[in-house]
């Protein structure tokens, strides 16, 4: 019902021409929770005269509570309709699919998008949760295979870990590490995308090359129809 409730909002405030920020709406539902994470999972553009702009998310919960290394957190996991955005906030996550866009830790601690970070990756590096196991990669304990599951089988290394902590303390987003062609491993095209869901990932790539394409088009008839490039016999300087 709550989540019903912010879908209408988003609709009634976009035909406004007002901007509402849906991670900001449903984070107040999510505080009354020990822990959260509040995950982008899926976008959404139906073309058209005005475009429409949707986003859905994806959301971990701990219920329950830790005590002196007793564990009664219980953790959920479920998605969000599609909530209906302008432009201007579709824009500023668009780059964070299957990233963290604001969470909540035991402790209290709260990132935003400006700290956006690979699902998962808070669990790493707290024995609570699991070890460094040989070739000092991450391992899960059983109990919590559902965040390796989020990490779409990705094996975090120690080098990656300590990225990921000092893009977490500047107020960067973390991608993860990049590969031998400069792609980042996460987000909307990194290469994990790619991987676990590639009829997304090229739809992603296809669209980013048509608006690319556009852009280029109107800066060439702007160019033509300034005289910009092109010959000229005239000289100057003599």
């Amino acid at each position: 019902m709550k989540l019903c409730m912010v879908l209408l909002c988003g609709i009634l405030l976009g035909g406004c021409g007002r901007s509402s920020d849906p991670v900001r709406d449903l984070i107040r539902d999510l505080e009354r929770y020990p822990e959260y994470s509040l995950i982008l999972h899926d976008l959404r553009v139906e073309d058209g005269f005005m475009p429409d702009y949707a986003l859905q998310f994806k959301v971990l919960t701990a219920s329950g509570q830790r005590i002196s290394g007793r564990d009664t957190l219980v953790y959920e996991e479920r998605k969000t309709d599609w909530l209906a955005v302008a432009e201007t906030e579709y824009v500023r996550y668009e780059n964070f699919v299957g990233m963290v866009v604001a969470s909540k830790s035991l402790n209290g601690q709260r990132t935003g998008s400006q700290q956006a970070y690979p699902a998962g990756y808070q669990y790493v590096g707290n024995s609570s949760y699991g070890f460094w196991g040989g070739g000092g990669f991450w391992q899960f304990y059983g109990q919590y295979a559902l965040m390796r599951d989020l990490m779409g089988g990705w094996n975090v290394g120690r080098s990656d870990w300590e990225g990921y902590r000092r893009n977490r303390e500047q107020g960067r987003p973390y991608y993860g590490p990049k590969g031998s062609n400069g792609q980042s491993t996460f987000g909307t095209r990194g290469a994990q995308m790619k991987k676990t869901r590639p009829g997304f990932y090229n739809r992603q790539v296809q669209r980013r090359q048509a608006f690319s394409n556009k852009v280029s088009s109107r800066m060439g008839q702007t160019r033509s129809s300034s005289g910009w490039g092109r010959s000229s016999s005239r000289s100057f300087g003599k």
